[in-house]
């Protein structure tokens, strides 16, 4: 073939052909990357519902949230240490919120000025009605244990509703819970109703925070962090032009660092410069960062590269980062000196769905895992810092210890002894094609030819 021709073939029959392909295909996942399923109309309750706990601004506040109707009124929450009686009231914030489908009327309220130790009750006042009073605890106690739990992500049928109230129920003396993002399926009435019907009555009795996932975002040639999300957890004080989630505080002598990773990218620098800022400032002893979307992947090299570039710079002061998003289990602490002193945070990705994904076995991680629900109880005790992960019938899967003193940091894997769960789920042959299941398969037999010496279930 001359020249010539192979210019034509080129320029008009192969270029044309390749951007149509690619239309096809953008086509083809538009819907996917930029597309929001339609939300169902929906009524708000004529009583206080979904009323929350949550943390506040400093260490003797708590926040308070809670909706009620589409029609803004003044209403007040009532609060008092049980112990003197003395009864304070503050009064609400409304904000009324149009989603897509339906209005809703969202309250915050802000208790000050709270004792380090004792037990408080609380209630909401409106100008026809008052709820039930609820109940909850401050201790200083310097030792103290939270709950974390990963994507939740529940269909409308709901699972986690099963699970929690005996998670709680075993570990009755946590301080909080802390979930990771992806705490709702998508940002509807109908999926904050599934994850209300799982708190149940520990929302009132505990703080619940929850940093957002990319599933409380609606979808768009930029990304949005849906309102709902932060007139639930109001510690963030975000308003509608959705600036950066962020969110700083202390438990103890432990600080904790909550990001948005699900931002667009050039949000990054802000919040960089924040966490950068931040991290100065802090003097606790514990330094512990919760996002989304993982510093370094599981499911390949390049994926979540620009919240790597961005973050992973800043992590060498601290001590454990808790993320999610990937639907596995992988547990590393790789980066020591010489003399075992570990150099490089405890990092923990983890999740609490019935929906598990693929993995690519990346990185120097020394415990997986698939096909379960996963939660971790976090316990700090003056010089140590212990992280225990449970799966859905509370066995004990994995358990690793931070040591922080004079010498150094040190690092004790109690979990190299406990068996790893590596295999495909029944979810993933169900809901995958047969292709990624295969592949999937591919790459876990891979692994363990690789790894003869793997202690596994």
């Amino acid at each position: 073939m001359d020249k010539f021709r192979r210019h034509y073939l080129l320029k008009f029959i192969l270029f044309p052909l390749i951007f149509v392909v690619l239309l096809i295909w953008v086509y083809s996942r538009w819907g996917v990357w930029f597309g929001n399923p339609p939300e169902a109309s929906y009524d708000i309750q004529p009583k206080p519902a979904r009323v929350l706990l949550t943390m506040g601004m400093d260490a003797d506040t708590r926040y308070v949230s809670w909706v009620h109707d589409s029609l803004l009124d003044v209403e007040w929450l009532d609060y008092m240490n049980v112990l003197d009686s003395t009864l304070m009231t503050v009064e609400s914030a409304p904000v009324k919120y149009h989603s897509r489908s339906g209005v809703g009327s969202y309250y915050k309220a802000l208790m000050s000025s709270l004792s380090k130790e004792g037990t408080y009750a609380y209630r909401i006042r409106t100008s026809q009605d008052t709820t039930q009073w609820y109940h909850f605890k401050m201790d200083s106690s310097s030792t103290y244990s939270f709950l974390y739990f990963g994507d939740i992500q529940d269909e409308l049928e709901g699972g986690f509703d099963a699970m929690l109230p005996s998670v709680v129920e075993r570990n009755r003396d946590i301080s909080f819970l802390l979930f990771g993002g992806d705490l709702i399926e998508r940002p509807m009435d109908c999926y904050w109703n599934v994850v209300f019907q799982s708190l149940d009555t520990i929302a009132t009795s505990y703080p619940i925070l929850s940093v957002p996932g990319n599933h409380e975002y609606l979808k768009g040639l930029t990304r949005k962090l849906e309102r709902r999300f932060t007139l639930t957890f109001p510690y963030f004080e975000v308003d509608d032009e959705s600036e950066n989630a962020l969110y700083t505080f202390a438990y103890g002598d432990a600080r904790f660092f909550m990001l948005d990773s699900n931002r667009d990218t050039w949000n990054y620098f802000s919040q960089r410069s924040w966490l950068k800022n931040e991290l100065k400032k802090s003097s606790e002893k514990w330094k512990i960062v919760v996002l989304h979307h993982p510093l370094h992947s599981i499911k390949g090299s390049m994926n979540n590269l620009g919240v790597r570039m961005f973050f992973d710079g800043l992590m060498s002061d601290v001590d454990l980062i808790l993320q999610g998003h990937e639907h596995a289990y992988a547990r590393s602490c790789v980066d020591t000196t010489e003399k075992g002193e570990v150099i490089s945070p405890l990092s923990l990705i983890s999740y609490c769905s019935e929906k598990d994904y693929a993995m690519d076995f990346c990185g120097e991680i020394e415990k997986w895992g698939t096909a379960d629900r996963y939660y971790q109880l976090i316990t700090i005790e003056n010089d140590s810092l212990k992280l225990k992960t449970f799966t859905a019938d509370h066995s004990l899967y994995d358990e690793v210890i931070l040591v922080k003193n004079e010498e150094g940091k040190h690092y004790i894997d109690k979990g190299k002894t406990i068996p790893q769960k590596i295999c495909v789920s029944d979810w993933f042959k169900n809901n995958k094609s047969k292709k990624k299941v295969e592949a999937f398969e591919k790459n876990i037999k891979e692994w363990k030819e690789e790894h003869p010496e793997a202690l596994l279930q």
